[in-house]
């Protein structure tokens, strides 16, 4: 009897040391991974210009990677994985999370009209307005348009009404779609949802969030305000002039826009944020929401725009090869964050870094996928920046230099022209006055109304996004008027004689 109890339990400490040991291979095989994924975030930083960085992965209800990068300001500080950064559109989960407790609490029905909860929310059709859904809104099937989410970005009201002074100027925008009848992401939309909030709770919408969530997360370098982040050290904004990333401590704060994407995290407290998304709910024992209800905010309800890709409740559904991925990225000026979710091999990931060029930044954008291919084990597919958007960046730069040609040929033109007359005088009329002055004008209204309608924004947008072609086609379009108008001038005083 002795030897069996003996042998039972040499074979038990056996399998348990075999045991012990798989999971040691295993824990030194996760570290090899997470030094390559080091490295190659490290390399790349050096190579695209990424001043600073912050990466923290999960795996199950643990943060098993937190790794900081490169600088958090101009000054040299380094970022912390405590360091907190502007997350961007990542934000809109929040949003949609805070919805969801709000639906489980009662106080609000997914599928109800927003002028349930708010009795005078309207749009420029009366009629549209009455029927714009709490759900179309998280889905982004409302119809507001992508054009006046991002004006608002640049709206830098701090009052205690921001948020509601965005939702009543939607009073006069037309829809692009019926309510429910297609997918347009708009800022627009959670923005809408963050009155909600507020109206349903009496609270405001940065006291609902704080309370309901960060706080229950432990998230304690998180923030709704950049006056409070600044105090913990949050990471400067770079911005690329000229191909060159310059500190921009002095970005604006859009608390209007704050439900859509303002909100400022931590990559630390990133982690918890993913631990609670991909444990049903909880962290640390602690529930912020249903399995039910996270569910909810990641099935995917619509297909989005030219894509494969589904849109949830603030979050993306996409598949990387065949593994499903549920995501969001954020950018905002001076800011790049992404975040993926993927259940099916218990594992999620965020990466914040403070710099972000919509025309010259895809490369950077495709960073924080990169590496998530790289834990997946996928081959990366590399960034390359959109052709079309490289030809515009250049053409815009180039007009200025355009524009020193012109005038140094007008002077020189304007000098032989009193030597004789070439032309009849209807000729001279349409070469020297009418097509150079319709010319500039063109060239005014391509850099000064066509050019910022591909950002679907607005001239104060485009700057704030994009500030070296924003400045560079502000001057430039103002500069094709007056010279334009000058140009007139001047040839109408130094005309030939007998031309007109």
């Amino acid at each position: 009897m002795i030897r069996k109890i003996i042998f039972a339990g040499l074979t038990i400490l056996v399998f348990i040391s075999s045991g012990f040991g798989v999971s040691q291979s295993f824990a030194q095989a996760n570290l090899t991974n997470y030094e390559k994924v080091d490295t190659y975030v490290s390399t790349k930083m050096e190579e695209l210009d990424i001043p600073g960085a912050a990466l923290v992965i999960v795996q199950g209800d643990q943060i098993v990677h937190l790794k900081a990068f490169g600088v958090a300001e101009a000054d040299g500080n380094p970022v912390t994985p405590q360091t907190p950064f502007f997350t961007g559109s990542t934000g809109k989960s929040f949003t949609a999370l805070a919805v969801m407790q709000l639906v489980e609490a009662g106080k609000i029905k997914l599928d109800a009209p927003v002028q349930t909860y708010l009795p005078w929310f309207r749009v420029a059709d009366i009629d549209a307005s009455k029927t714009i859904t709490i759900r179309q809104l998280l889905n982004q099937t409302s119809g507001l348009p992508v054009s006046i989410g991002r004006e608002q970005l640049a709206n830098t009201d701090l009052s205690d009404s921001a948020i509601e002074n965005n939702v009543r100027a939607l009073a006069n925008v037309e829809l692009v779609a019926l309510p429910g009848e297609r997918y347009e992401y708009s800022n627009a939309n959670y923005v809408t949802l963050g009155m909600v909030i507020q109206a349903v709770t009496g609270q405001s919408y940065e006291t609902y969030i704080r309370e309901h969530i960060f706080r229950p997360l432990d998230m304690q370098n998180s923030f709704t305000s950049k006056m409070d982040a600044q105090q913990y050290g949050l990471a400067v904004g770079y911005q690329k002039w000229f191909g060159v990333p310059i500190a921009s401590p002095n970005l604006p704060f859009s608390r209007g826009s704050l439900p859509a994407g303002q909100l400022i995290l931590s990559a630390e407290d990133f982690g918890h944020y993913l631990i609670a998304q991909l444990n049903d709910g909880y962290f640390q024992n602690v529930s912020v929401l249903s399995p039910e209800g996270i569910a909810e905010l990641h099935t995917p309800a619509v297909q989005m725009s030219d894509s494969t890709d589904y849109y949830a409740m603030g979050w993306e559904v996409q598949h990387f090869q065949t593994v499903e991925v549920i995501r969001h990225n954020g950018e905002v000026p001076g800011y790049t964050t992404d975040m993926f979710l993927v259940p099916e091999e218990d594992i999620a990931m965020a990466m914040v870094m403070n710099t972000y060029s919509p025309m010259l930044g895809i490369r950077v954008s495709r960073l924080p996928s990169s590496v998530l291919r790289m834990l997946l084990g996928q081959e990366i597919i590399p960034g390359k920046e959109f052709i079309y958007m490289r030809i515009v960046y250049t053409l815009v730069m180039l007009i200025p230099i355009l524009h020193i040609f012109a005038v140094l040929a007008t002077t020189r033109r304007i000098r032989s022209w009193r030597k004789s007359v070439q032309f009849s005088r209807r000729e001279q009329i349409a070469r020297y006055i009418a097509l150079p002055l319709v010319w500039n004008v063109v060239i005014a209204y391509v850099l000064l109304v066509i050019l910022p309608s591909t950002f679907g924004a607005n001239i104060p947008t485009m700057i704030l996004f994009q500030p070296d072609v924003g400045w560079v086609a502000v001057f430039s379009g103002i500069f094709a008027i007056v010279w334009g108008l000058l140009r007139t001038g001047f040839f109408l005083r130094y005309q030939p004689d007998g031309m007109l």
